[in-house]
């Protein structure tokens, strides 16, 4: 049997650090795609090359070593015996994407959804409808979140696996709310710049979630109408981090209703995302000098908004700009030595091809 299977990557359009306290996202898969191809074997070795790092890794379905951090081809593979839809044989499988590494657009999830998916597929799993893709990307959840108990939430999976531009609400239960795809066109920045994922997730998961709790306000559905005062304990550090997860919760709902409007305005969305990553810039912390930079740049060419994508600190920004002015504005960022992209939102999840 011969595969293809790719899934996209993702922007984080409003919600920002906020999933792992149960809070909404609005999110949308991009038209940039991790693809694995993959031949299955009589025998019960699996053999994985990396053609873009230019790595090979070979593992014995039946002596599959224990993954370390990050190591999701293995984890899933594990998550995989655990729940009874491993292959009874083997395969090869090569491993290509076009979506910027480590750089807060879904890259390793994307990666990981291709992954469980070829998985399944092999194992006779059909990966076609809806609720397929959902399962998908509670699977890839599973072998990236839940395996290795690490602080990131559900939305990366989500996007990767069922594609499209969605609301996505956590509690009181998972799902997901198909939204239009906004107008206009849509440029991801590049900073170039590496970044700690799980360090910033934890730091602005764990530091807040401690300070809700002196404060006394619960999380998710559970957020109060009201607040109550800020302790007069607090530090103003810890005062500006409460401000700023007030307000990405307010702008994030204000977002969502726009996309939703299709009578709304490019210019009252790119002012929301703008408004969103000053937060998440001044109010978290977990923006850079040069995301900051390309963003004003942006603005001062045209753009109607953008924000910085993923968790920050380094990675990807994205702005949206009229379709006339994209051109003209991806020439003077090639000219400043700048990254930028061109994308599409709401781009297809997991796809599973089967060839001859």
């Amino acid at each position: 049997m011969n595969l293809s299977v790719s899934a996209p990557g993702r922007i984080c359009l409003f919600g920002e650090h906020q999933d792992y306290f149960g809070f909404p996202v609005v999110a949308a898969s991009i038209d940039l795609r991790a693809t694995i191809e993959g031949t299955s074997r009589n025998d019960r070795l699996v053999r994985l090359e990396l053609l873009d790092l230019g790595e090979v890794f070979e593992w014995n379905l039946d002596e599959l070593p224990e993954p370390t951090a990050r190591q999701y081809w293995l984890s899933a593979l594990h998550v995989a015996r655990e729940e009874g839809w491993l292959p009874e044989r083997g395969w090869n499988a090569k491993v290509r994407s076009d979506i910027p590494q480590e750089a807060g657009a879904s890259s390793s999830s994307a990666l990981t959804a291709s992954w469980c998916a070829l998985i399944a597929s092999f194992a006779g799993r059909s990966i076609d409808s809806e609720s397929d893709r959902e399962w998908i990307a509670h699977a890839t959840w599973r072998a990236e979140v839940q395996w290795f108990n690490e602080p990131g939430g559900m939305m990366d999976q989500v996007l990767c696996s069922m594609g499209g531009v969605r609301l996505v609400r956590f509690r009181p239960h998972f799902e997901t709310e198909t939204l239009p795809v906004p107008g206009g066109a849509w440029i991801l920045l590049n900073s170039e710049e590496p970044k700690d994922t799980l360090g910033i997730l934890a730091r602005a998961k764990n530091k807040r979630l401690q300070l809700l709790e002196q404060w006394g306000v619960e999380v998710g559905e559970k957020w109060p109408e009201i607040l109550p005062k800020i302790p007069t304990e607090w530090s103003v550090e810890d005062g500006r981090l409460m401000e700023a997860t007030v307000a990405i919760r307010a702008v994030s709902q204000k977002g969502g209703d726009c996309i939703n409007d299709e009578a709304s305005s490019l210019s009252s969305l790119g002012s929301l995302l703008s408004e969103h990553h000053q937060w998440l810039s001044n109010g978290l912390g977990v923006s850079t000098k040069r995301i900051d930079t390309m963003l004003s740049l942006a603005k001062s060419m045209g753009a109607f908004g953008g924000k910085m994508n993923g968790s920050g600190a380094g990675g990807t920004a994205f702005v949206v700009v009229a379709e006339e002015q994209r051109n003209a504005l991806l020439d003077s960022f090639k000219q400043q030595h700048y990254s930028a992209i061109p994308i599409k939102l709401g781009a297809v999840g997991v796809t599973v091809e089967r060839r001859k």
